[in-house]
C-alpha cells in the first residue's frame, strides 16, 4: 500500500494592504501590508504513488545503457475537494498547476503521482485566504512525502501559483512568517518578499456573509480600485514602519485598519458595510465594545472580531455569545484563534 501523509496550514487575513503588481516576474508581484494568520485552514492528505514503469533505468559501468523510461503523457495524479460545508467543489485547476510546478522544480519525478484530498475549513472569497492556504498545505505534504526541497520552495511555488491565478497578493508570504505580521517588500518568501512578525494568543470570530463572496481579483486587477487601495495602504504603512515589531504595536494596527477601510473606500461598499454595521450593533449590545474590536478581512464580505487590548482578552463565551446573536441575523460565523508566528523580529 502507498503511504499517505497529511499536512495543514491555517487560513490568512489582511487587514490593509498596498498593490504592487508592476514587476514582471509573478515572484516579484505582491502586496505590502499587515494581516495575521489564524488555524482554521486547509488539510490536505496526500498519497504517493510509483509507477516503476516510468522509473528512471540504472545503469552499470561498461555496460549498454538501458532504453529511456517512457515520458508520462498525462498528469495522473488526481485531487478532490470538500469546502467548509463538507460538499466537494469541482474547481481543482489550482492544485493541478501546482502538481505541475512541483514537477517542473523535479520536486516531483516522472514516474511518481499523487492522490489528493483537500478539505477545506473556511469559506473560500471571503478574505480568508484558503488558496494560499491549500497551495501551501498541498507543498507541505509533498514535501513530508518525497523528502525533498526546503519549505521556502514550495512557499515560492504556492506564491506563483496565487498570482497565476489572480488570488492573494501577500497571503502566501504573511503565511510563512505566521503570527501578526508586517509585509515589508512585496514578492515570494525568502526573496524578494520580506515580512516580520509576532505572536498574539487570543480567539478571534470570523463573520461574514454567505450570499455575498468576493474574489480578490474584482479589485486588484481594476486600476481605479488598485489606486485608492494603495494609496490608502501605503499611507497605513508608512505610520507601521516606524520602530519595532512587537505585541506592543497591536493597538496600532487596529487603528490603521479601520483607517484602511475608510481611505480605501472598502466600508462604503453597502453589502460589505452591512455586515460590519450588524457585528459592530451587537458587540455593543453585548457589551463587549470595550474587549472587542470589530475589522474588514480583506477582501470579502466579512469582518474578525478581535481583541481590543492584548492585556484584556475576550473570552471563548463572549465570543459564542456574539456569535449566536449573529446567526439570528443570519450571518455566518466561525470561531477561530490566532496561528503562532514562526519568524520573530
Amino acid at each position: 500500500m502507498s503511504p499517505s501523509f497529511e499536512a495543514s496550514c491555517g487560513g490568512h487575513i489582511t487587514l490593509l494592504f498596498a498593490i504592487d503588481k508592476s514587476a514582471r516576474l509573478k515572484r516579484s508581484q505582491g502586496s505590502r501590508g499587515t494581516g495575521f494568520t489564524i488555524k482554521h485552514g486547509v488539510l490536505v492528505r496526500l498519497t504517493l504513488n510509483s509507477d516503476e514503469a516510468l522509473a528512471p533505468k540504472r545503469t552499470m559501468v561498461g555496460m549498454e545503457p538501458d532504453a529511456a523510461s517512457p515520458r508520462l503523457k498525462k498528469e495522473r495524479s488526481t485531487v478532490t475537494v470538500v469546502d467548509a460545508e463538507g460538499k466537494p467543489r469541482s474547481q481543482t485547476a489550482l492544485y493541478m498547476d501546482y502538481i505541475q510546478a512541483c514537477r517542473d522544480a523535479t520536486l516531483l519525478r516522472e514516474h511518481e503521482y499523487i492522490t489528493v484530498d483537500v478539505t477545506l475549513q473556511c469559506p473560500t472569497s471571503q478574505g480568508f485566504g484558503m488558496s494560499a492556504a491549500g497551495l501551501v498545505a498541498l507543498g507541505r505534504a509533498v514535501q513530508a512525502a518525497t523528502r525533498r526541497g526546503t519549505a521556502v520552495q514550495y512557499e515560492k511555488l504556492a506564491h506563483r501559483i496565487e498570482r497565476e491565478h489572480g488570488a492573494g497578493l501577500g497571503d502566501v508570504l504573511g503565511l510563512s512568517v505566521g503570527g501578526v505580521e508586517l509585509r515589508i517588500q512585496p514578492g515570494a518568501p525568502g526573496w524578494p518578499g520580506q515580512a516580520v512578525s509576532f505572536g498574539l494568543e487570543a480567539p478571534l470570530l470570523l463573520v461574514w456573509d454567505a450570499a455575498e463572496a468576493r474574489h480578490t481579483s474584482l479589485y486588484i486587477d481594476d486600476p481605479d480600485w488598485q489606486n485608492l487601495i494603495t494609496e490608502a495602504g501605503e499611507a497605513s504603512i508608512a505610520n507601521l514602519r516606524i520602530g519595532a515589531w512587537n505585541e506592543g504595536r497591536w493597538s496600532e494596527v487596529l487603528n490603521e485598519a479601520r483607517n484602511f477601510a475608510n481611505a480605501s473606500g472598502m466600508l462604503a461598499e453597502a453589502e460589505r458595510a452591512a455586515v460590519y454595521d450588524a457585528v459592530v450593533e451587537e458587540v455593543a449590545q453585548l457589551a463587549l465594545h470595550a474587549i472587542c474590536a470589530v475589522r474588514l478581512c480583506m477582501l470579502g464580505s466579512s469582518v474578525v472580531v478581535l481583541p481590543r487590548r492584548i492585556d484584556q482578552l475576550p473570552t471563548d463565551d463572549d465570543l459564542m455569545r456574539l456569535e449566536n446573536e449573529l446567526k439570528q441575523r443570519g450571518l455566518s460565523t466561525l470561531l477561530s484563534a490566532f496561528a503562532p508566528s514562526t519568524r520573530q523580529h
